[in-house]
């Protein structure tokens, strides 16, 4: 067997299975080609580490393989052998390199060409696709990175098609029918950016993707640290850049904290605009404003910034913003908004802005907009945002968001949506929108957010809801629905709202129920649904929920 030249005679003193790491001066040969290679997509990141990797074993494997198998079925003899990147995400290279076979397929996680080892041509892509490797104590600036030498073979070419049947591929499609019956050796894809297919406008870590299914056409030969060089400069430009360029940022170097603050920023601000929303979901904002939030967990402006851009670009009820709201949830921002609110309760900015994210991507009243407030509340969603409001009672806006967030998790008549009610009330939910609603009199929204919670909180008519409902009048729901609409006669939206708290609030045909309207009538229900019903003639909300108000109070 003939090692490489540059491992020395007999491939080295390394042992004949396990991986020999061979440190490498930066101006060898090998560091200035793969100093090249990085050049290509990342001109920012300075090569600070080279490791040649030796393993006689699986080079072995790979070299006859390559020279006695595969180059005598793939088309034309050509092994097509390339350098190419590749991402070791939350384990560390040398972990892998110590599994017996190297880069093991069946190990894969899958992606948009199934169960296969992902190559990119480019290392932008892994590194933007958070797939790198991040060295801890280096803030996100610091990757690794694994440089494999792959023979190719004839490969199946895919472009940019993604489908169900291309994620559940386990290996390459038939080449030649025969016989003999030949597979392709493997997948080429894309250029794509990661997480989306498609490298899109300023796609800058879009890369083409090789993807193989066994271990034998793949030697890992380097592995690699990378630093990426973020200064002063580079945030300003990053605070300056339209939607397609800073989604493209924050992807590619989201990791480094100051990038991630200013890009979440930038495209908070940006999305505050209806037609910069879906421009910005369609450059892959959406999940890595996610990816970075979950990078940073611990910094609370880049929790902020990411649950502000969260909200204003799930924003919208439209077909193409329930869309986008669904898409937020598949990436896991439901848990990554939680998890900010449970790290920071002390910080109104990050309370207000992640109760806003919380109650705009749980929005919606179909099928999926009923899962996602399953998800929401089974990532703990309903117990932060009663803390929200137990913690901050004077700040108006984060009652108004998290009021806003209740009412949407709360949404339903199914039995789960039944549970999420009860799980609010436990939490303290009901107790907490009141005095919310006693905190903020003259803050309009404050009334309407907090009265829409209360009247989600306590619908139901079985035991357990009336029960929710008792509690609601206790702690002093009917007063302060009277407030809401004795002082905002004139904002619709408050005086419906408010109908509907009062009308849950005093439903049931028990003695306590009749208590509860005989009350509602002393502190002047019935003067208030009259004024509101007088006030918008021609709202057909208010007329219908303040009818069936009066008629319950009569």
């Amino acid at each position: 067997m003939t090692f490489p030249d540059e491992w020395g005679a007999d491939g080295g003193d390394g042992g004949p299975t396990e991986s020999k790491l061979v440190p490498l001066s930066m101006q060898s040969n090998e560091a200035l080609l793969i100093k090249t290679l990085l050049a290509r997509s990342c001109p920012s990141a300075r090569l600070s580490r080279v490791q040649r990797v030796q393993n006689k074993m699986l080079w072995r494997e790979y070299a006859d393989y390559r020279d006695k198998s595969l180059v005598h079925i793939c088309a034309g003899g050509d092994v097509n052998e390339m350098l190419l990147f590749h991402g070791t995400a939350e384990r560390a290279a040398t972990d892998v390199l110590a599994h017996q076979n190297g880069l093991d397929p069946r190990f894969s996680n899958g992606g948009f060409y199934g169960q296969g080892i992902y190559l990119a041509e480019d290392p932008s892509y892994p590194i933007g696709g958070r797939y790198a490797h991040r060295i801890c104590g280096s803030g996100g600036s610091r990757v690794q990175l694994l440089i494999v030498k792959a023979a190719l073979g004839s490969q199946q070419e895919m472009g940019q098609r993604i489908s169900a049947e291309t994620r559940a591929m386990r290996m390459p499609d038939v080449r030649v029918e025969g016989p003999p019956r030949l597979l392709y050796n493997s997948v080429r894809g894309g250029p794509h950016r990661p997480f989306v297919s498609g490298g899109g406008e300023n796609g800058c870590d879009a890369s083409i993707v090789h993807v193989v299914y066994e271990s034998r056409q793949m030697y890992p030969a380097y592995v690699i640290e990378v630093e990426m060089e973020m200064g002063a400069e580079v945030v300003a430009a990053v605070r300056a850049m339209g939607v397609a360029a800073v989604a493209a940022a924050l992807r590619a170097h989201g990791s480094v904290s100051r990038v991630a603050l200013a890009a979440c920023g930038r495209l908070g601000r940006l999305c505050a605009e209806v037609r910069n929303k879906q421009a910005a979901a369609d450059a892959g904002a959406i999940e890595a404003i996610v990816a970075a939030m979950q990078a940073h967990p611990q910094v609370a402006d880049v929790q902020q910034n990411g649950c502000c851009a969260m909200a204003n670009v799930c924003c919208g009820t439209d077909a193409a913003g329930l869309a986008r709201k669904q898409r937020a949830a598949d990436a896991g921002a439901f848990e990554a908004i939680v998890a900010a609110l449970q790290a920071h309760p002390q910080d109104a900015g990050v309370q207000q802005q992640g109760c806003l994210a919380l109650g705009n991507v749980c929005s919606g009243t179909d099928a999926a907009g009923l899962a996602r407030n399953q998800r929401a509340a089974d990532a703990g969603a309903i117990e932060v945002v009663v803390a929200a409001l137990q913690v901050h009672p004077q700040v108006a806006v984060v009652q108004q968001n998290g009021c806003g967030a209740m009412a949407n998790v709360c949404l339903g008549s199914d039995a789960a949506a039944i549970a999420r009610k009860q799980r609010a009330a436990d939490a303290g939910a009901i107790e907490a929108i009141v005095v919310a609603l006693q905190a903020h009199p003259q803050v309009a929204v404050v009334q309407q957010n907090g009265c829409q919670a209360m009247a989600n909180v306590c619908s139901g008519s079985d035991a357990a809801a009336l029960a929710r409902i008792q509690r609601a009048a206790d702690a002093g729901g009917i007063e302060v629905a009277v407030a809401a609409l004795q002082a905002h006669p004139q904002v619709a939206v408050v005086q419906q709202s408010g109908c509907r708290a009062m009308f849950n609030v005093c439903f049931g045909s028990d003695a306590a129920a009749r208590a509860r309207r005989q009350r509602a009538v002393t502190v002047g229900a019935t003067e208030a649904v009259a004024g509101a019903m007088q006030a918008h003639p021609g709202d057909a909300a208010v007329q219908r929920r303040g009818q069936r108000l009066r008629d319950l109070l009569a």
